[in-house]
């Protein structure tokens, strides 16, 4: 079903759309995914609403259920977003560690009145 409607307290969380994991296999064409939120962010942004984009930039500190991640073998630009996002200066940018986005990151879901 396509979206015809922004709620007026909405932000986009964009996760994951970063160079280095813009290439692995989808269910979708990637080109698609980020030509789709691309636009997503345009209607967010004329609308005045927040844009956040998340990007990993290394491993969680401590023991993981992944185990350990060797990050030196990855290209020095594998954590930057893939520029057809079209980032503008005004978005937010969070950096996480781990898995989730919510901890241990700047991204706070608290304050919201829930």
């Amino acid at each position: 079903m396509p979206v015809t409607k922004l709620d007026n307290v909405a932000a986009l969380v964009v996760i994951d759309l970063q160079k280095g994991l813009a290439n692995r296999p989808t269910l979708h064409p990637t080109s698609v995914i980020i030509a789709r939120t691309a636009q997503l962010g345009c209607s967010f942004r004329e609308r005045g609403l927040p844009v956040v984009f998340v990007n990993v930039t290394g491993a969680a500190p401590g023991r993981t259920d992944a185990g350990p991640r060797n990050l030196s073998t990855l290209p020095c630009d594998w954590s930057e977003l893939v520029p057809e996002l079209g980032r503008h200066p005004d978005d937010h940018l969070v950096s996480k560690q781990r898995v989730g986005a919510f901890i241990g990151t700047s991204l706070n879901i608290c304050g919201s009145g829930a």
